[in-house]
């Protein structure tokens, strides 16, 4: 039996039970990544309350680093998952070192970017006077380490897609770890405040880096992998997978952007309780990415083996167990939002805020679970623009509709509110759409 046959073989659908092997390994890696801003929160929120502010501004920024990381990591992912259907792993590092000396560029481009624009950004999101100089400077700090994740990036990705989510997860959870472990022995040990993020951050970088190299060589696909030549393929992977991809987190961020703006004027106990109602829905949000990406590799392991028309099973089957799962999430985030509010700010009056979001919006978690399994399987099986048109409502409804309700108002509830019929009416539209492209592209590949 030929390589490529043994690796069609080694994909054939075998039910439900596939997706949830892939999902809980790769969610145990998404989880230590979004698990770490909510911890830093908490953290900043115990170091000092002006620690804890700034960081809560700088969430939109971090989301457009995230816009620029989530383009270069589904793009690689999808190209190693196809190369393992294909059983080609020699194309594995070649196509992400590819997408290295793009992303070099992109990643400098957009850093050197926020830099120079960090007074004028500290203006847009109204930062009072005595807290400017240490927003600015956090953010020029935050940019620089931020540098140094891009290529642990690209590491973890191509474990993720070839099939090796555990040794993908070594990777992120190294980093976590150490970042965690950066803010708190920084933040209490020493005079730095908020700036222990930044050094923290830039150590962990440095360690997942080490750690997504021994791994890479551990699973053979150093040695597998042809020459490290320029892969014109990928310029092909990153405008029709990444671009759309990257837009729609540049959309979440704008977003992000504009809700704070939207926000402003109520305060900054008001900002920060619905960041830290944000950091815990972008931890909630984790299995449901993580049952997208593990549905998405398996269809797309099946497409490069010529197996097709096993993907709407496949499909069924993910998001069915995306519903059971957030079913359950959601009413247990409603019934505990209360103290999940407290754990997560230490400050009454911040808490009473993330317990009144999560009052309005925890029991729609079901709706954005499903929406955001969905989406982002949409994105990594070639229906990346569907999912962009799909996001620009949604997120353009909760900034123009919800701030307006807001503002006019002069209640944050209305946006909340806004927030959860979005999160409703999603769950009845997108699913479907999803489904429709799943069976196209199962007919167009047979």
């Amino acid at each position: 039996m030929s390589t490529t046959e043994d690796a069609a073989t080694a994909v054939v659908w075998d039910g439900q039970a596939r997706i949830r092997r892939l999902a809980a390994t790769i969610a145990l890696g998404e989880t230590a990544g979004v698990l770490v801003p909510v911890v830093v929160i908490a953290l900043m929120a115990r170091i000092s309350a002006e620690a804890m502010y700034v960081r809560s501004l700088y969430v939109p920024l971090a989301l457009l680093f995230a816009a620029v990381q989530v383009g270069f990591d589904v793009s690689n992912q999808v190209a190693a998952s196809v190369s393992r259907g294909a059983g080609r792993p020699q194309d594995v590092l070649p196509v992400a070192a590819s997408m290295a000396r793009v992303g070099a560029a992109v990643w400098g481009a957009v850093s050197l970017a926020l830099i120079v624009a960090a007074p004028w950004l500290a203006a847009l999101l109204n930062v009072p006077d005595a807290s400017v100089g240490d927003f600015v400077a956090f953010t020029r700090w935050a940019c620089l380490a931020n540098l140094i994740f891009f290529p642990t990036v690209l590491l973890s990705s191509s474990l993720r897609g070839y099939g090796r989510p555990g040794s993908a997860a070594a990777v992120v959870l190294t980093g976590a770890v150490l970042e965690v472990g950066g803010v708190t022995v920084l933040g209490f040990g020493t005079d730095l405040g908020v700036y222990a993020l930044p050094v923290a951050i830039a150590i962990g970088g440095v360690a997942a880096l080490a750690v997504g190299v021994v791994q890479v060589y551990r699973c053979g696909l150093w040695t597998a992998s042809g020459p490290l030549v320029w892969r014109p393929e990928a310029i092909g992977r990153l405008t029709g997978t990444g671009l759309p991809v990257t837009a729609s987190f540049v959309v979440m961020a704008v977003a992000n952007a504009g809700l704070l703006w939207a926000l402003s004027p109520f305060g900054p106990h008001v900002v920060s309780g619905y960041s830290a109602a944000g950091a815990l829905q972008n931890l909630l949000i984790v299995p449901a990415s993580a049952l997208g990406s593990a549905t998405a590799i398996v269809l797309n392991q099946l497409r490069g083996a010529g197996r097709p028309g096993d993907g709407p099973a496949a499909f069924g089957s993910g998001l069915r167990l995306t519903a059971a799962v957030y079913a359950v999430l959601a009413a247990a985030i409603w019934l505990c939002r209360e103290p999940l509010a407290t754990a997560l700010t230490g400050d009454p009056v911040v808490a009473s805020e993330t317990g009144r979001f999560l009052g309005i919006v925890g029991l729609t978690y079901l709706g954005l679970g499903l929406n955001v399994m969905t989406l982002l399987l949409l994105e990594q099986v070639g229906g990346g623009l569907i999912a962009l048109l799909l996001n620009v409502p949604y997120f353009g409804g909760m900034v123009v509709v919800g701030s307006a309700l807001a503002r006019t108002q002069q209640d944050p509830s209305a946006l909340y509110w806004t927030i959860a019929v979005l999160n409703a009416c999603g769950m009845l539209l997108v699913p479907l759409l999803t489904w429709r492209h799943v069976r196209r592209i199962s007919r167009v590949d047979t």
